[in-house]
């Protein structure tokens, strides 16, 4: 009979995300999760199943809590000022130099999605979240008069997306915090 869980699952998936999202996948050995997390091998295999199982349901956790924020945001923010915030908390990133880790989904398209292809459904599906949470923050600014009626909402959110990916890879290795900056004025010009 399998012995019961003794640890708290949500915290596990936490500590793994923490080592992928520093490490990446490929980086990350089966001893640096079992480093992390205080668990054992075969705990890790009989909870979560293999690596890849794990790091699939860091990534999902890792996008729930980016859509959390963006929710959480709007009931204290305007909607372009919430956009302009993932923005301007990219350029702040980036001016960390090696501390800054990128994001977490943007480097796994870097890193997997052309040699996985449940990864690569993943990240898709991911965009199209993301875009879908853009449009209707778009939708709301548009509403609030923040930006103009004539807009095409989805070509916006999905330019907006793209730049956001571009800036957090660029980020990575370019760390001109006033550079960065004026390039997402140049950005949030064209909405």
């Amino acid at each position: 009979m399998p012995r019961p869980e003794v640890f708290n699952r949500e915290e596990v998936i936490q500590k793994v995300q923490a080592v992928f999202w520093d490490k990446g996948y490929n980086g990350t050995s089966m001893q640096d999760l079992v480093d992390a997390t205080g668990l054992n091998r075969s705990s890790i295999y009989n909870s979560f199943g293999s690596k890849h199982e794990l790091f699939m349901l860091s990534l999902k956790n890792y996008q729930n809590g980016n859509v959390a924020t963006i929710e959480a945001a709007q009931s204290v923010h305007s909607p372009l000022n919430i956009l302009r915030g993932l923005f301007d908390s990219a350029v702040e990133s980036a001016g960390k130099g090696k501390q800054n880790k990128g994001c977490m989904i943007v480097n796994c398209a870097t890193e997997l999605a052309n040699q996985a292809p449940d990864v690569e459904q993943y990240i898709k599906t991911s965009n199209k979240k993301m875009q879908s949470k853009f449009e209707e923050l778009l939708k709301a600014a548009q509403d609030a008069g923040e930006i103009s009626e004539d807009k095409d909402i989805e070509l916006l959110a999905h330019f907006l997306l793209l730049n956001l990916q571009g800036l957090r890879v660029n980020g990575l290795t370019y760390n001109e915090p006033k550079r960065l900056e004026a390039l997402v004025d140049q950005i949030f010009k064209n909405i």
